[in-house]
């Protein structure tokens, strides 16, 4: 035993040698004119600076005092932030052929997802081919035959709000999963709720192991030449990944056998995938994980900005006034219509509140980190190869110059006198989409889903605080928020309330004649 403890201490110890040297190794190799950034550790650079809660909150202070560019270094790795979207643009978007990879991650790249998820991918052909699947799904001319699809969940969402108002968190999170997990696998989720509570187990997962500094393993690569014993982060990706394969695969499997049964009518993603599978080489794991990409991105973020919408109309509720004053004049106040997508163009202020949800909560406030190919010059600044380069969205949606007074939800800031708005002008004016050629590819059904889901809920309901012991409004906070990849309000009281009995009927028989 004193032995295994001996080994085990001077294999510690030679790692620990190993680390510092590979730090050293990595500094030595980094010549150039930098951004601006904090003092740092010359051994660790900033990783004990760098918070994993509300990361985004830091890289505001940082922005403020060192400008809309600067570095971070986590253990000999650069990380350049950026704050001005002009700069994102630019670097991101044209050129894009050197800052369209992603960081390599180990626990949740390697391990947890076997180098085949779709967001984590770096640049090259796997990738390429995953994206052209999702395009031939997700283009706008072909989004628009998904109106009806999102009409039939959106109607769901309002019965449920209707019927269990006290749940309205788990009515968000099957908003957004049924209609992708319909789009997905040519099937609506089952009441039973098995299959929602498994694809939200994964987002949970996923979410807290790709931000930065979720891992050490992905701040120290030479971690993962620890063998299992020493490694147990390793056999825990693992895990994960067998959890999310026993999902993924047996939905696709069951596409497989609908097809096979020759069910007629059958349109979805994973059956254009089976058609296709010769064509593209896509095993059983990559099928698996591109349909579930879709799934999980669909799901998560769009969850979150319903439940971000709902936040806003209990701490701005005059936003919510104004758009059920223009409701009513479009469809009248009897509450006997329910809005459509064919009533998009008269109500430029629901549009507006939309595009305004997005801009005031970013479900992925501290952005997507990109990663540079080769070294890279811009503004008298150097970027190195292999450097993070994170566009922070709330920095960029918090900018005082471009957005006045930001931290008020005010959608009147969209509002241009003679501009209609379309579903493709929901994506502008705001960045929470991303940047060049790693921009969420999903945003035009994502914009017309968050569209019909909020519009309808302001047309049905009226959203207001709970109420204390006392007739009190409990207040809430939007910083208590989940942190990660993407946030979410914690659960947090509110009372939904249908504006008149003619709504709640108009919903329920709607309902009804649906099924």
């Amino acid at each position: 035993m004193s032995s295994l403890k001996m080994s085990l201490a001077q294999l510690f110890i030679l790692l620990l040698v190993v680390v510092v040297v590979y730090v050293k190794l990595k500094r030595s190799t980094q010549t150039g004119q930098y951004p601006p950034s904090p003092p740092e550790h010359p051994l660790v650079g900033h990783t004990l600076q760098v918070p994993t809660i509300k990361t985004w909150r830091y890289f505001e202070k940082l922005a403020h005092k060192y400008g809309p560019i600067f570095r971070l270094s986590l253990a000999g790795d650069n990380i350049v932030v950026l704050s001005d979207p002009a700069d994102a643009e630019e670097l991101l978007g044209r050129r894009s052929h050197n800052y369209s990879s992603r960081p390599p991650l180990v626990y949740a790249g390697k391990y947890q997802s076997n180098n085949k998820r779709m967001v984590l991918l770096p640049y090259g052909e796997t990738l390429r081919k995953q994206r052209a699947a999702f395009h031939q799904m997700l283009q706008p001319r072909v989004v628009g035959g998904y109106e009806t699809i999102q009409e039939l969940e959106s109607l769901k969402l309002l019965h449920d709000m209707a019927t269990r108002p006290w749940d309205a968190s788990r009515h968000c999170q099957r908003f957004s999963a049924s209609l992708v997990f319909h789009l997905a696998y040519g099937k609506r989720l089952g009441d039973d709720g098995a299959d929602l509570d498994a694809v939200l187990n994964v987002l949970a997962n996923f979410v807290r192991d790709t931000y930065p500094g979720a891992h050490l393993v992905d701040t120290f690569p030479m971690l993962d030449l620890l063998p299992d014993v020493l490694a147990p982060w390793r056999q825990e990706a693992r895990r994960k990944h067998i959890t999310d394969m026993k999902l993924y695969n047996r939905l696709v499997l069951e596409v497989k056998a609908r097809m096979e049964n020759g069910e007629e009518d059958l349109e979805c993603f994973a059956a254009r995938l089976w058609d296709q599978q010769a064509k593209t080489g896509f095993d059983l794991e990559d099928l698996s994980y591109v349909a579930g990409t879709a799934f999980e991105a669909g799901t998560d973020t769009t969850a979150a900005t319903v439940q971000w919408f709902l936040m806003a109309m209990l701490l701005f509720p005059e936003t919510m006034r104004k758009a059920q004053v223009e409701l009513d004049r479009v469809l009248g106040a009897d509450g006997k219509t329910i809005p459509s997508f064919s009533h998009m163009t008269e109500l430029p202020y629901c549009a507006a509140l939309v595009k305004e949800v997005f801009r005031w909560h970013p479900a992925a406030p501290g952005g997507f980190p990109h990663y540079s190919d080769v070294e890279d010059e811009y503004k008298g600044y150097t970027i190195n190869a292999k450097t993070m380069v994170i566009p922070c969205l709330w920095n960029m949606h918090y900018d005082e110059s471009r957005y006045p007074s930001p931290r008020k939800f005010d959608p009147e800031r969209f509002l241009q006198a003679g501009e209609t708005l379309t579903q493709e002008s929901l994506t502008e004016g705001h960045y929470s989409f991303g940047f060049g050629r790693r921009r969420c590819p999903g945003q035009y059904m994502a914009t017309k889903t968050i569209w019909i889901g909020l519009t309808r809920l302001l047309w049905a309901f009226d959203i207001l605080p709970a109420l204390d012991e006392n007739k009190r409004p409990i207040p809430v906070d939007p910083d208590h928020c989940t942190s990660g990849m993407t946030s979410k309000p914690l659960d947090f009281p509110l009372r939904v309330i249908p504006r008149s009995p003619a709504h709640t009927q108009t919903i329920l028989g709607e309902f009804e004649r649906s099924r």
